[in-house]
């Protein structure tokens, strides 16, 4: 294949991006997500500060459904350019959330123990140990239907079904995926290639 990558930068990619500092956040799981304690749904503490610890009643639900920041929590938060500022829920996860307060993006996995980033408008989501990707508005432009999946680069990203992770140390503090099938897709979902798996 013209453009594949050498194994051992994918190998390298794997390590830097799928990386879980596991015992930071106390999420001990099978893979990359951050992902939320089984607690009960009404658990609306948030954190967006590691040197603060987690804010109590800071989701609201909106009659919809939807949910959203409380307004005093809203005004402290650190929001990039692009509008949207990360949050940790002990419910939902790492989402994003919108300078008025909607959490845009749930389910956001965890990367260098922060909130994933976007990479060509994208960033992964994981729904039901399933990876896709959303856009910055909050849509789910590639479904989540991957067992695994590095961000996008260049337009491409690349995806895997049937690669559960693994170990990088003895400790596990850092995971990556392993074995499988693995293909290129571009940002609207399109297989564009297949990926021979050489680790």
């Amino acid at each position: 294949m013209s453009h594949r990558r050498p194994a051992v930068i994918l190998l390298a990619c794997a390590f830097a991006l799928t990386g879980v500092l596991v015992a930071a956040m106390g999420m001990a799981k099978q893979n990359q997500q951050p992902a939320p304690r089984k607690t009960d749904a009404s658990n609306t503490s948030c954190l967006y500060d590691f040197e603060m610890s987690f804010i109590a009643n800071c989701i609201q639900t909106r009659p919809d459904g939807e949910l959203f920041i409380k307004r005093k929590v809203l005004k402290r938060l650190q929001f990039a350019s692009d509008g949207l500022a990360p949050v940790l829920s002990q419910t939902y996860g790492w989402m994003y959330v919108s300078r008025g307060g909607r959490i845009l993006i749930t389910g956001v996995p965890m990367m260098d123990n922060w909130a994933d980033t976007f990479h060509d408008g994208l960033v992964r989501v994981v729904k039901n140990n399933k990876y896709g990707f959303s856009n910055r508005a909050g849509d789910l432009v590639i479904s989540p239907v991957y067992d695994g999946a590095l961000n996008f680069e260049n337009g491409k990203a690349t995806v895997c079904n049937h690669c559960p992770t693994k170990c990088v140390h003895d400790n596990c503090e850092y995971r990556m995926f392993s074995g499988g099938e693995w293909f290129e897709i571009d940002t609207k979902g399109t297989v564009v290639s297949r990926i021979q798996a050489e680790y």
